[in-house]
């Protein structure tokens, strides 16, 4: 039996599963790694905690699954974008990867800001402007202020590529990884010299780009020893983990919409033509298929700040990864019974600064309007309200650039809570379907896996066979409160945006 493995490497944690050749799901295994902050503001992880986290998982997948591991013919990947791996000429490690939830660049991004002439240049050259999250904004700040690691460095990879170098020991990288770098030139598919020479960053740092769906190398004999997965399965170029997740949700043409709450909330939607904001408010990336872009909303922690609120407040919990659903369930019932608007209380979801639209790294969470009647389960509704607050106004960004969007296809974790499916809906008043693949996103990388492999003639066929929606949720007139509190929710930022600034000197 031919099996395929998609590995999604995600900001908290790494999934990997088993696909049929048609697209069944066979089984899955995660596990979760820690994120270093070392310092407020700086964001870490140990990139070896990946690769150990990935040997651990695929040892459990074939015990479970004996069979179809021993019949994988192909390996897709995704990851989390922008976190990158310093490498010296030995290929060992020379610091902690900086995700893309660090802001420690926010100071290179002002003095970016401030000159007109290079934020014209970055816009026509990557059609973005920087941010903290960007790979070019974290590179150069380890060139300013860590030149020895810098002096060392031979190569950078993102988390995805740095897996895929230690199973093949090939570097490259795809379309819609290197979008994430500000060092790509989006609408033509090649790196941008005059990006790379803007930053002062050598061009050689980087690896190769391509396609996602084209075979970049093999599983060595020594990646083999160490996974369990047998030496010479062909192993893809791979994408994004929000790209491979839309496309394992049903997106596989211009005019489709996802909405994505993981650790962050990406709001996508595909065309057939790169669209660029002149303000510089959303995001334009290449997806994951050939000649086709996606127009991006993103808040940066979505299910992050209910992640932080169990941390927080329910440290045992925390410290126990197994009992993280059992936690989640108690929040889901506890908040049952809190009407909408959960009591005059709002949250400003900004825990480590917010892009879209905003692009400051020193916005701040707030609890807004907490009263003598408010109480936990207020609390946590009203994180779920302040997210899906957050991407109304990132949908409502994108629709300003004369794009219409319907229907609103949505995956991820924070969605598996009734609760939160239906407040998004009465605040997004559109269309909101849910689809019945557990695992998009690795959905998305054995789709593109098999069709490297020749195993899939058309995506748009196969999405339509395979993703099915599972149920619609739909609020034309939405909630009173809600329209109430998003108003008040939208002023709050331009008010406390000085005081974020003022804070952080």
């Amino acid at each position: 039996m031919n099996t395929l493995l998609g590995i999604d490497l995600g900001t908290t944690g790494l999934k990997v599963s088993i696909f049929s050749e048609s697209g069944t799901l066979i089984g899955s295994q995660s596990c979760e790694y820690p994120l270093l902050t070392p310092e407020p503001g700086y964001v870490e992880q140990d990139p070896l905690a990946w690769w150990q986290g990935l040997i651990s998982v695929l040892g459990r997948l074939k015990d479970a699954h004996p069979e179809a591991f021993d019949g994988i013919a192909g390996i897709g990947l995704c990851g989390q974008m922008h976190t990158q791996v310093y490498l010296d000429a030995a290929n060992r490690n020379l610091r902690p990867a900086i995700t893309w939830m660090d802001q420690r660049s926010s100071g290179i991004v002002a003095r970016i800001q401030s000159d007109p002439s290079g934020m014209a240049l970055l816009l026509q050259e990557t059609a973005n402007t920087p941010s903290t999250t960007y790979t070019a904004l974290q590179a150069k700040w380890v060139q300013e202020h860590e030149p020895d690691v810098w002096r060392q460095t031979r190569s950078i990879l993102v988390a995805k590529d740095y897996v895929k170098y230690l199973l093949t020991g090939e570097k490259a990288t795809d379309y819609a990884e290197a979008s994430g770098t500000l060092l790509f030139d989006v609408c033509n598919e090649r790196w941008s010299a005059a990006a790379f020479d803007y930053f002062g960053i050598a061009p050689e740092l980087f690896p190769a780009v391509g396609p996602s769906d084209m075979v970049i190398g093999r599983v060595t004999d020594q990646a083999g020893r160490e996974t369990g997965l047998k030496p010479g399965i062909p192993i893809i170029n791979g994408s994004s983990d929000n790209s491979a997740s839309a496309l394992g949700a049903g997106m596989a043409r211009s005019g489709q919409v996802t909405l994505i709450i993981g650790t962050a909330g990406v709001v996508s939607v595909c065309s057939d033509r790169p669209l660029l904001d002149p303000d510089g408010r959303t995001l334009c990336w290449h997806y994951c298929l050939p000649k086709h872009w996606v127009t991006l909303g993103i808040t940066q922690t979505a299910g992050e700040s209910l992640q932080w609120f169990k941390n927080a407040f329910d440290p045992l919990e925390a410290s126990q990864p197994a009992a993280s659903g059992d936690i989640f369930h108690r929040y889901n019932q506890a908040i049952s019974d809190v009407p909408d608007g959960s009591g005059g209380v709002i949250f400003l979801p900004y825990l480590n600064g917010e892009r879209t639209p905003y692009w400051d790294s020193s916005a701040r969470g707030v609890y807004f309007g907490l009263n003598l009647g408010t109480a936990k389960p207020h609390m946590i509704k009203a994180i779920m309200e302040g997210v899906s607050f957050a991407l109304r106004h990132n949908i409502e960004t994108i629709e300003a650039l004369g794009i219409q969007i319907d229907e609103v296809r949505a995956v991820g974790g924070g969605l598996r809570s009734p609760v939160w499916l239906q407040t998004l809906g009465k605040i997004l008043k559109k269309p909101i379907s849910t689809v019945n693949m557990p695992d998009t996103a690795n959905l998305g990388n054995t789709l593109l896996c098999g069709k490297a492999l020749g195993l899939v003639e058309s995506y748009q066929r196969v999405v339509e066979r395979l993703v099915a929606t599972e149920q619609v949720v739909h609020y034309p007139e939405g909630a009173a409160v809600y329209e109430k509190q998003y108003n008040l929710f939208l002023e709050l930022y331009p008010q406390l945006q000085p005081l974020y600034r003022k804070a952080l000197e």
